[in-house]
């Protein structure tokens, strides 16, 4: 069997003068005519793919986890409103998005000979529509996330004045449409750069204005959301609502979404760091329906299980340890139980204590009170208002 020692052992001399890893060497074109390049660019040209392929992939796999967790713990009746479908079709276009970009690096552009040549004729003609079409769901996915935020300004800001709530949507609009149309700008000139194969540092300065643009319209919707979310944290403060409830994980949420997509699009112009801005649109993607899930989870919260749907239960009984005939004939008749435990004779005998006063509650006035009343409890009545009129 061949051994293979290192070329240091078996040649331990070295000039002094030469350094081996800034060394350059010849390739032809297909002409003829010589062209120089370095080991340096090589190492730049492979280290960038390796850079921009992990940070590809991690927003894939976080948008899928994401988009499934989603579709499993939003509750039914939430999931024909027009938020959820807007996040979670931004979700959706970010996860085609990301898939298309990780698999521009296994077409033609991304080989040797073609990146340092320029010679792109051997291209197949499915590397161009790939590489167009990822541009395309990019800007679909900007559109989905601007629309999902203009939404929820409209819903967050029902509650104001009129003379202050429509120029406030009006205005939301606007940056919307100005960020969407920066956006559509900038794919149109990315498709026709592919097409032509040119080089695209006449049109740098329209990326960067469309990174601006939707980093100012994230901050401008989060601070709009955080301000009015704000006041009426003040507002409950000051009734004596003090618990730590879906509002104030809206308010955690809208704080969240406004500075961290801030940092990373702050952070581009003095890291030099692969598509950096492109975690810009997966984290505000992911951070509009995470605190929808989170304040959804807290409202659910401390109450029975045998409140929530049976199908609800069922499908994680499933996930959690798989399920048969026989878990799903127990649940029914586990639901069935808890449903006919109070018989008839016992709900006639049930009082009303829900408008009596507090001298009523002693013996002498329960016994002269009607036996056939209705109890009415207030903290199960408050409660069923508190999820009636939630927001998330």
């Amino acid at each position: 069997m061949a051994t293979f020692e290192p070329y240091t052992k078996t040649h331990p001399e070295r000039l002094p003068d030469f350094d081996p890893f800034t060394q350059s060497f010849n390739l032809s074109y297909p002409d003829g005519t010589p062209f120089t390049i370095s080991v340096t660019d090589v190492d730049t040209f492979i280290q960038y793919n390796v850079r921009i392929c992990i940070n590809y992939g991690s927003q894939f796999g976080a948008s899928i986890v994401l988009f499934v967790i989603l579709l499993l713990l939003t509750r039914r009746e939430k999931r024909a409103s027009s938020v959820f479908l807007l996040n979670s079709t931004a979700l959706l276009f970010n996860i085609i998005r990301l898939l298309l970009q990780l698999m521009h690096f296994t077409t033609g552009f991304e080989h040797f000979y073609p990146y340092f040549s320029l010679d792109y004729l051997q291209v197949n003609r499915s590397a161009f529509a790939m590489s167009i079409t990822g541009s395309v769901f990019e800007s679909l996915v900007v559109a989905c996330i601007e629309a999902s935020l203009v939404v929820q300004v409209h819903v967050v800001c029902a509650t104001i004045r009129r003379r202050y709530r429509w120029p406030l949507l009006a205005l939301s609009i606007a940056v919307a449409l100005a960020t969407i149309a920066f956006r559509l700008a900038w794919m149109v000139e990315n498709s026709i750069a592919i097409m032509e194969l040119s080089y695209m540092d006449t049109i740098w300065w329209l990326e960067s204005a469309c990174n601006i643009v939707i980093t100012v319209s994230v901050c401008f919707f989060c601070a709009v959301f955080v301000t009015k979310l704000g006041f009426a944290l003040r507002q409950r403060r000051r009734l004596g609502v003090r618990d730590f409830g879906p509002m104030k994980i809206v308010f955690v949420g809208g704080c969240q979404t406004l500075t961290i997509p801030a940092v990373f699009s702050i952070t581009q112009y003095f890291v030099v760091f692969p598509e950096l801005s492109s975690n810009l649109l997966t984290l505000v993607a992911i951070s509009l329906p995470l605190s929808s899930i989170w304040a959804g989870a807290n409202l659910d919260h401390g109450q029975h299980s045998d409140t929530q749907p049976l199908h609800r239960r069922n499908l994680w009984r499933a996930l959690a340890f798989g399920v048969n005939n026989t878990t799903l004939n127990n649940a029914a008749s586990e639901k069935q139980t808890s449903t006919t435990g109070m018989t008839a004779s016992t709900a006639a005998k049930t009082l009303c204590y829900s408008n009596q006063p507090l001298s009523m509650m002693s013996k002498q006035s329960h016994d002269s009170m009607d036996p056939l009343a209705i109890a009415v409890e207030h903290d199960i009545f408050i409660d069923s208002i508190r999820r009636k009129h939630s927001i998330v």
